[in-house]
């Protein structure tokens, strides 16, 4: 499995404070059965971290768990916050972003929690993007009251591309009911979906294993297998000049 939404990297966002705590984490998540990794710290107005900030964590992150003998790829990226679409356009045309995988194929869009600073023309972001043979997927919208509020907000991203990404704590309640009911119901209704686990230290991750298994449990085994083949998809284009990766599908059930 691969895990596109998740800070792992050690001291440079509100991820794990130290290597010890870091590594923690990449255990649990070998144990959970991913393989792979998209270390997502955060870029927004307070945590602006790009690419030339990101690489040189990874590189290092990577030979520390070739270290540990942790058998857990990270591949770079981050969580963008669209704040302000003129900023948002103007930074990406100077490519100074880091996409997952660092690539120009997926992007992590984050929006405020504020919805007085949810940008008007969002939907017209959306469109830029994918016009530019990228597909951004929409970080955790079932925890944002807004969206939960006025649906149509997300329904109108969701129609000029855009993905959504789930989270599983949200999925197994740890975010409160209404997080869990909208998870639910956005995956029931939008099929553009991946599953990530957000995690931030070991006490806040829950796999993906729970993830998947939910679903399968609830909406049934096919909609567990599309969504595991669409991040198997994801990672292999993330990854298409590495060597090819057995396919994970019967964990999907």
């Amino acid at each position: 499995m691969i895990d596109l939404h998740c800070h792992i990297l050690p001291g440079v966002d509100d991820g794990p404070t130290s290597l010890y705590e870091s590594l923690k984490l990449a255990r649990f998540c070998v144990a959970d059965g991913i393989t792979v990794v998209t270390a997502t710290p955060h870029c927004h107005s307070l945590i602006h971290l790009l690419r030339t900030d990101i690489l040189p964590h990874v590189a290092a992150y990577n030979r520390e768990l070739g270290a540990a003998g942790i058998p857990l790829t990270v591949l770079p990226g981050s969580e963008i916050q669209v704040y302000d679409s003129a900023v948002y356009r103007r930074e990406f045309e100077e490519d100074v972003f880091c996409h997952l995988g660092n690539r120009r194929t997926h992007t992590l869009l984050e929006f405020s929690w504020d919805v007085d600073k949810f940008p008007s023309d969002s939907a017209g972001l959306i469109e830029w993007i994918r016009s530019r043979d990228m597909v951004p997927i929409v970080a955790h919208p079932e925890r944002h009251h807004f969206f939960r509020e006025r649906p149509m907000l997300l329904q109108r991203l969701v129609d000029a591309g855009a993905w959504i990404q789930i989270t599983v704590d949200s999925l197994i309640g740890n975010f409160g009911p209404e997080a869990k009911a909208f998870g639910e119901q956005f995956l029931r209704t939008h099929h553009e979906a991946i599953l990530a686990s957000d995690a931030h230290n070991s006490k806040r991750c829950s796999g993906l294993s729970a993830g998947y298994s939910w679903v399968r449990e609830h909406l049934g085994s096919d909609r567990s297998r599309d969504l595991l083949e669409r991040a198997e998809r994801v990672r292999m284009s993330l990854m298409s000049d590495q060597v090819s990766m057995p396919s994970l599908q019967a964990k999907a059930g």
